[in-house]
């Protein structure tokens, strides 16, 4: 093989090179030896080579002697050029942008120069022409390089050295030579020694330096081994440079001790240093994600370690597997081809047999679950007390006093006066609605200081039944109560009849007892005529004949002039008839039982009538408010204390703020003493009562409209044919919109269900 064929190679390895290259290296003249193409052609054989760019030896030309700067070699060619054959046969030798190649073959030792020089070139090659050499002695080798590469800019004795003073050798290795002459061949076929790689000095360095920063670090023992094994390797070299070499792994090997007998503490500092500059660094950050995604992307073995590894983490680490899961819904709202594509592979899923009957299952366990949590959602109650309004909510809507930022005009312990239920330094809730109401500066609106409170009951009142309750109060609610369906809720018939009594004709019709625990059968009937009693039950005479001395005393009973005679009280059982004339029919014990098909007729029974038995002719028969006028439920202010004494304690309750029947029917409802919630005929009486009122407003909003409408005036409202038109027209539909179970509400109830999709 003579030059101008390797000349001819020379061209076609930088062509190959060159179309290899990115589309922004348009303008590269020189390439350097790792962007060479791995494979050189010749006339008659094809040469596969590997670049080793990790074993490159670097150095300066000026140096007479190695150096030693933070653990890298710093050779002079002399000592470079006897490490690199010593362990290689070809290289490529470079400084600036000129370069040769030296390679050995047997003893002898060649260097291929391509290069036109100058005067100070090669004598044999003044014009310029690539020349082939041959030095049978290494040293000849070295003094030509040195003459060749000599730096002419910097003097021996300057201690800076310049970039023109620099060279590398790089290691070439013939990895395949094919079609080749058997003569040429045995030319090529001069491989690296045989065994183990040899490292060169350089190399070792270099891994010594990086064994904390590596991930798949080597132990102690193996570095310190490895380091020893390849120190035997250069006992060939001469004397100098074996003393230099061995200093150098001498060096590296204390310094590899020092950096394993750190403390723990110190690797735990470094880790949260490096731990904290990623998350305070956002370039940080995302230079590392970027080299991350590009080996993911490039490399099967990392990607693999790397999924096994999340695999892994997922399951064992709770807090890692929420985030993640909370990232994938993130990305399932926003992401709409990540959103498509999860839809599409849960419906193929879905297509097989074993996806059929897992979507059932789904399907099945999500109905339990419902109902299971439906039933847990239905036993919890209303257990959290407002300390402001004194009324019952969840807990999940109330809020604590601590977290208000109230008004500073505002006190809040003024406000919330409730705490009975609390300890002496517990602090307690408010609900959302007086909570919006201190923030803003105000008393809320149904405060219990603002009269909502309830007070305290008597001895006297305490433990009355309802029977005994109605023969002490002034006024009788009459009203029909009825069990509702097969779970026993009760319902109210008809309207609500408030007929006031008194006291005194009332409580005289009850004889005397010989002790205070006897009892008596007391009919309450609205007539004497009517077959079948309001409510009947066992009362006890003594019991009410003290609740009926204490409510006459009240401020209230004495401002409707309720008296009560007390001197019947001294007479005895012979004078009771005489006390209870027309008001009173008793019966005689020896009579006969009514029919048992009467009992099916009763209508206007009370829930005292829902017991099992009637005896018609045994006890009291007595009708208070027959032959009185009924009152109306709005326009008789006292109505409620005078008609639930068990209650309201005969008690007048004077508010600071109006209310409207509708919210003192939901004020009491909630409130937390259940004296209300507890007293049926009280809950249905304030049913009647929000329902009038509901009914009165619509009429008056309908009757101020003007628009399209002539004014209704009060003698159109008298004349009954007048209104008979009014009622019969479109206001008079309106007007019965917020009654239960009217055209008029399903309508508006109509409405809402078509705006639903």
């Amino acid at each position: 093989m003579n030059v101008d064929e390797c000349l001819m190679a020379g061209n076609k390895l930088f062509e190959m090179s060159y179309e290899l290259l990115p589309s922004n290296y348009s303008d590269v003249i020189y390439l350097r030896p790792d962007e060479l193409h791995s494979r050189v052609m010749f006339p008659e054989n094809e040469i596969t080579f590997q670049v080793q760019t990790n074993d490159e030896y670097y150095g300066t030309s000026m140096n007479n002697i190695a150096t030693v700067n933070y653990g890298i070699v710093n050779y002079c060619i002399d000592d470079a050029v006897l490490c690199f054959l010593h362990n290689f046969n070809y290289g490529i030798f470079t400084c600036q942008v000129q370069c040769v190649a030296i390679l050995k073959i047997d003893s002898e030792y060649f260097l291929f120069d391509l290069h036109k020089k100058g005067k100070n070139g090669l004598p044999n090659s003044q014009n310029g022409a690539a020349v082939l050499l041959s030095f049978t002695d290494i040293n000849n080798l070295i003094l030509h390089l040195k003459s060749l590469f000599k730096c002419t800019s910097c003097s021996r004795t300057n201690t800076v050295q310049c970039v023109a003073c620099q060279f590398t050798i790089t290691p070439i290795i013939i990895s395949n030579v094919s079609n080749i002459s058997t003569n040429v061949q045995s030319n090529f076929s001069l491989q690296q020694n045989e065994g183990n790689k040899i490292m060169s000095p350089l190399e070792v360095a270099r891994n010594a330096k990086k064994i904390k920063g590596n991930n798949k670090r080597l132990k102690q023992s193996n570095v310190l081994s490895n380091i020893k094994k390849h120190k035997d390797t250069f006992q060939a070299l001469p004397a100098s440079t074996a003393d230099l070499v061995n200093k150098i792994y001498d060096l590296r090997i204390r310094s590899t001790e020092r950096k394993y007998e750190r403390t723990e503490e110190m690797k735990e500092r470094n880790v949260q240093q490096i731990s904290e500059r990623y998350q305070t660094n956002a370039e940080v950050r995302e230079t590392k994600g970027k080299k991350k995604k590009e080996k993911y992307r490039g490399d099967d073995s990392f990607r693999e370690l790397h999924t096994s590894k999340i695999k892994e983490k997922y399951q064992v680490n709770e807090a890692f597997r929420e985030l993640h899961s909370s990232k994938m819904r993130e990305k399932y709202k926003t992401d709409e081809d990540y959103h498509n594509k999860v839809l599409q592979n849960v419906k193929s899923s879905y297509q097989t047999p074993q996806g059929a009957k897992r979507k059932l299952n789904y399907i099945r366990n999500l109905k339990f679950a419902c109902m299971k949590s439906l039933m847990n959602k239905k036993k919890e109650m209303p257990t959290g007390i407002c300390t402001s309004c004194a009324q019952l909510f969840f807990k999940k809507s109330t809020v604590s006093e601590l977290s208000l930022k109230v008004d500073q005009t505002l006190s809040v312990s003024d406000v919330c006066t409730y705490r009975h239920h609390l300890g002496e330094n517990e602090s307690g809730n408010v609900c959302s609605t007086c909570a919006n109401h201190l923030k803003k500066g105000k008393v809320p609106h149904f405060a219990a200081t603002n009269g909502l409170d309830f007070d305290p009951l008597p001895q006297e009142l305490t433990g009355l039944t309802n029977l005994e309750e109605r023969l002490v109060s002034a006024r009788i609610p009459f009203m029909q109560i009825r069990e509702l369906g097969y779970q026993k809720q009760l319902g109210l018939k008809g309207n609500c009849v408030n007929v006031p009594i008194d006291i005194n004709k009332t409580v005289t019709c009850l004889p005397r007892m010989d002790s205070e625990d006897d009892t008596l059968l007391v009919q309450l009937m609205r007539r004497m005529s009517d077959k079948t009693p309001y409510a009947f039950e066992n009362v006890r005479p003594e019991k009410v004949f003290n609740a009926a001395r204490y409510l006459v005393n009240t401020d209230l009973y004495k401002q409707h002039n309720i008296t009560l005679n007390e001197s019947w009280l001294q007479q005895f059982h012979d004078e009771t008839n005489n006390s209870a004339t027309n008001l009173i029919s008793t019966s005689n014990t020896d009579d006969s039982i009514e029919q048992a098909d009467e009992i099916d007729d009763l209508t206007d029974q009370q829930e005292t009538l829902l017991t099992s038995g009637f005896v018609a002719n045994s006890g009291v028969k007595i009708a208070p408010g027959e032959g009185n006028m009924p009152l109306s439920l709005t326009l008789d202010e006292d109505m409620d204390v005078l008609a639930f004494p068990t209650v309201y304690g005969g008690k007048q309750r004077i508010f600071k703020v109006k209310y409207t029947p509708v919210e003192m029917a939901k004020a009491e409802a909630r409130h937390h003493d259940r004296r209300v919630a507890t007293n049926i005929p009280k809950v249905m009486m304030n049913f009647c009562k929000s329902r009038i009122h509901k009914l009165k407003s619509r009429v008056n909003i309908n009757l101020r409209k003007k628009v399209k409408t002539n004014a209704v005036t009060v003698s159109q409202i008298l004349n009954d044919d007048n209104l008979s038109v009014i009622i019969q027209h479109n206001d008079g539909y309106k007007i019965v919109a917020t009654d239960r179970s009217s055209p008029a509400f399903w309508q508006g109830k109509q409405k809402i269900l078509t705006l639903t999709r």
